[in-house]
């Protein structure tokens, strides 16, 4: 029967924890320009990743810049799952705008 457990392929989903909801920022370093555009920070497992502004708004209706003050509230809205297991550079969120249903944002590793 252990061999029945290490071949387990169902999903392993953890709840993010939203760390930050960051600006879009602009870095200069000695002729190269970092254009970065709004994220939310989140800790997903034992990463940190972050989701672009226009994934929150565009797949479950929620605008994260109204909530910049205020983290508390986007949390009540908002939730976030990663699969530990899969490969994809996706998150499983649900919020206002998704009904009850986890829709998949891409996400990039923090740097």
């Amino acid at each position: 029967m252990t061999t029945l457990g290490a071949c387990d392929n169902s999903p392993k989903l953890e709840t993010c924890q939203f760390i930050e909801i960051e600006d879009a920022e602009f870095e200069v370093d000695a002729g190269d320009v970092d254009i970065e555009r709004g994220e939310v920070e989140m800790v997903c497992g034992d990463k940190i990743i972050d989701v672009t502004w226009g994934q929150f708004r565009q797949k479950i209706q929620i605008d994260p810049g109204q909530y910049k003050g205020n983290l508390d509230a986007f949390k009540r809205q908002v939730t976030c799952m990663k699969d530990e297991r899969s490969k994809k550079k996706e998150v499983l969120c649900s919020g206002p705008g998704s009904g009850n249903d986890f829709v998949p944002l891409s996400f990039s590793y923090d740097d």
